[in-house]
Order: structure tokens, then C-alpha cells, then sequence
């Protein structure tokens, strides 16, 4: 059981790696994919092609790929996955919206998809994640 003053914080299942090394000693290349951090962060819950990641920095999809596992460790793919499941545990826990609403919310366009992701990473089912994590009723 959690200290009663640490009962609002509620801990990401999921982790984002930060880039292998410092960015100062990346080459170039590589360089290029932190910026691919950045536009998840502002459009995470959008579509968009591999391509256009690729080109927004400044790569190839081939070459984006590569550089971007060599940086972070894991896949572009990966990465936006990990980013929308922690994004929608953020969503469970402070609002009061329907899972469906929150799975479109945060880039999913397939509730059972979706559940299943977040089973996934998590261990539980969103609705069991919402529940665990709600904040008790204010008396």
C-alpha cells in the first residue's frame, strides 16, 4: 500500500529509452533520428507514414531505421507504441472518458488493437488499469 501522500502518483509501466549516447557524440546520421522523439511527442496520436518520419529527419526510411535502433535500442515502431501506451495510462488515470475514446485519443484507430497493446505492455486490460489506478472518492 502506497503512503497516503504518494496515493496521486502513479507510476508508468511503460519505459522510453533516451538515446544510447550523448548527443554530441553521435554521428551525424544518427544525430539526425533524436528529432524523432520530438515529433512523437507532438504527434503521437496523429497517422503518419514511416516516410515522413524518415524525411522529417532528413534520412531515408532505410537509413532511418537503422540509425534510430542504433540510437535508441529498440524500433521507430516500438517506440510510438510504448509512447501512445503510456500516454493512454495517463488518460485512464485522470480522466473520466470511455477506454475506446481514450484508445482513438492516442493514435489507435482499433479498440481491440488497442487492448491488446496495452495488455501487452502492461500486464492488465485498460478498464483493469483505470480501476487500479482511480483516485478514491472524495469524502
Amino acid at each position: 500500500m502506497m503512503p497516503a501522500d504518494d496515493q496521486n502518483v502513479v507510476p508508468h509501466p511503460i519505459d522510453l529509452p533516451n538515446p544510447a549516447a550523448s548527443l554530441s557524440d553521435l554521428p551525424p546520421l544518427h544525430a539526425g533520428v533524436v528529432k524523432a522523439a520530438d515529433f512523437v511527442r507532438d504527434h503521437f496520436h496523429e497517422k503518419f507514414p514511416a516516410r515522413d518520419i524518415a524525411s522529417y529527419c532528413g534520412l531515408s526510411r532505410f537509413q532511418f531505421s537503422r540509425s534510430f535502433h542504433t540510437v535508441f535500442g529498440i524500433t521507430f515502431r516500438e517506440y510510438l507504441l510504448r509512447y501512445r501506451i503510456r500516454a493512454a495510462c495517463e488518460r485512464l488515470v485522470a480522466a473520466d472518458m470511455p477506454v475506446t475514446e481514450i484508445a482513438f485519443a492516442v493514435g489507435f484507430h482499433d479498440g481491440s488493437y488497442f487492448a491488446r497493446m496495452f495488455r501487452r505492455y502492461t500486464g492488465v486490460l485498460p478498464s483493469q488499469y483505470a480501476r487500479a489506478h482511480a483516485a478514491p472518492p472524495r469524502a
